[in-house]
């Protein structure tokens, strides 16, 4: 029986403020992809300070360090239906969020937008120095969840991400709109 239900942030509680403009604005070709994608595994794990992602942000996308958080993450929306989804699961299960992202960026936002206790639990990988898909942030989220592996179901956009979670034994969605989210949990046997 599911009792946790863990979330990741970008791209399925709201979206993701660089990685959004990156894929509207840059063309695959660009070597800005891999930098982006070099980077944020970096600040992910907790490698670089809030200045040296400012930085490398800045390079990427022509704005100043100093205009980042409000040209980009105060203008990232959240997906509304998805945070009304999570307040209704919030009656029957322990609701956590699970990321890989910068917790000073990501805390900072979640207070911007009001949804800081929306989650029983906030896991970010760079204030643990791990990321998904790697099974050591996967026994973490077990650890602070309080529960069994079988006990948690767990939704991330990226595969990858799935895939690293149903390896270690707990089960989980990709995340492609809400709609497909509720389906699919309902499926799994959770009420909604």
């Amino acid at each position: 029986m599911i009792k946790v239900i863990a979330f990741d942030y970008s791209q399925v509680v709201a979206q993701g403020p660089i990685t959004s403009w990156i894929q509207k604005n840059v063309p695959p070709d660009d070597n800005r992809h891999q930098l982006f994608k070099t980077h944020s595994k970096r600040w992910d794990a907790g490698d670089m300070t809030l200045t040296e992602i400012y930085q490398v942000l800045s390079e990427l996308t022509g704005v100043a360090p100093e205009k980042l958080w409000e040209e980009f993450y105060v203008k990232s929306p959240l997906n509304k239906e998805v945070v009304a989804l999570i307040k209704e699961l919030k009656v029957n299960y322990k609701i956590i969020l699970f990321s890989n992202f910068f917790a000073q960026l990501l805390r900072r936002l979640l207070k911007h937008h009001g949804i800081t206790d929306l989650f029983d639990e906030i896991i970010i990988s760079s204030e643990h120095k791990m990321i998904k898909p790697n099974s050591d942030f996967f026994e973490l989220l077990v650890k602070k969840s309080g529960a069994k592996k079988e006990e948690i179901i767990f939704t991330d956009d990226l595969k990858e991400n799935i895939d690293g979670a149903n390896m270690f034994g707990i089960k989980a969605i990709q995340f492609k709109n809400c709609e497909q989210l509720i389906k699919d949990l309902q499926t799994a046997g959770i009420k909604i």
